[in-house]
């Protein structure tokens, strides 16, 4: 049997046998422009966001938004800091069963809103078997598209830093937030993916900074090794000349115990085209105790 296949038949399961959740109480140096930017006459990188797939965005407010995304129309949760006037932005993919405001809440991303300025979109799922397309190719998915005009409209409304794009996810969204990474890469600065991993790997348009979060051996859903998925992932990253930061905890498939502190500590170390990494000599310390360098 294929990965792939073996991949669609185990969250066939999943969706069958119980929601994917997780306990809800629970400056660029030199970069390349890349495929989204062109080199400003200081030295700098001018990025150009992508294209809203609507025409003209729609206003987005803190709270509730309906937001329309090529054929399909999305909730999307905005949360705003007092000025978000150029502020980083991070975009955030629940799990399967779950939603926008259980990943929130269960690791306290709203918290960075008030205390790094953070503009945080994070939207519903369209309501597909497994709540994000990851199982589809890049041409034709509603969900990257989707995430291609937030940072869009994110851009158009507030002006959000395009070098500090940033996207996390747990479970089906780390799933999700992997494929992002592979598949986003010229629009992301960085990415932390909990619980997510990959089948095949496709190289992305960029080198991509990624901290890569698993339970250890117990990661597992049905039959399917998240612990797996992200040691391909990793290794796909690492031959691609991406750095990489793993963490694995003991806890099986849940939220690491350790918060989403040393995950945000990375993506803000890494705005996009950031190299070397400032973290290639060795982790800080808040971060060291939980994560390794491969």
């Amino acid at each position: 049997m294929s990965k792939p296949l073996a991949l669609l038949m185990t969250l066939a399961l999943l969706g069958c046998g119980g929601a994917d959740r997780s306990d809800d109480s629970a400056a660029t140096d030199g970069a390349d422009a890349g495929a989204d930017g062109t080199d400003g006459t200081d030295g700098t990188v001018e990025r150009e966001p992508p294209a809203y797939s609507g025409g003209s965005c729609p206003t987005l407010e803190a709270g509730d938004n309906t937001f329309a995304s090529g054929d399909t129309t999305y909730t999307v949760h905005v949360w705003l800091p007092d000025d978000p006037s150029g502020a980083p932005l991070l975009t955030g993919w629940h799990w399967l069963g779950g939603s926008a405001r259980s990943l929130v809440n269960a690791m306290d991303l709203d918290d960075l809103v008030d205390d790094e300025g953070v503009v945080l979109l994070a939207p519903d799922s369209d309501g597909s078997q497994f709540e994000w397309h990851f199982l589809d190719a890049p041409d034709g998915n509603p969900d990257l598209l989707l995430f291609e005009d937030l940072v869009a409209c994110a851009h158009a409304q507030w002006g959000v830093d395009l070098d500090r794009v940033y996207a996390t996810g747990m479970s089906a969204g780390g799933l999700w937030t992997s494929y992002l990474t592979m598949h986003a890469a010229q629009w992301l600065a960085a990415t932390a993916p909990m619980s997510g991993g990959i089948e095949g790997y496709t190289s992305p348009a960029d080198a991509i900074p990624a901290m890569l979060t698993w339970g250890g051996p117990r990661d597992l859903y049905s039959s399917y090794s998240f612990e797996e998925a992200s040691e391909r992932l990793s290794a796909g990253l690492q031959a691609d000349e991406s750095f990489v930061v793993e963490c694995v905890h003991d806890g099986g498939h849940t939220l690491p115990p350790w918060g989403f502190g040393p995950a945000w500590a990375f993506l803000e170390a890494h705005p996009k085209g950031v190299a070397p990494s400032p973290w290639a000599g060795g982790l800080p310390d808040e971060v060291a105790d939980h994560c390794r360098l491969p």
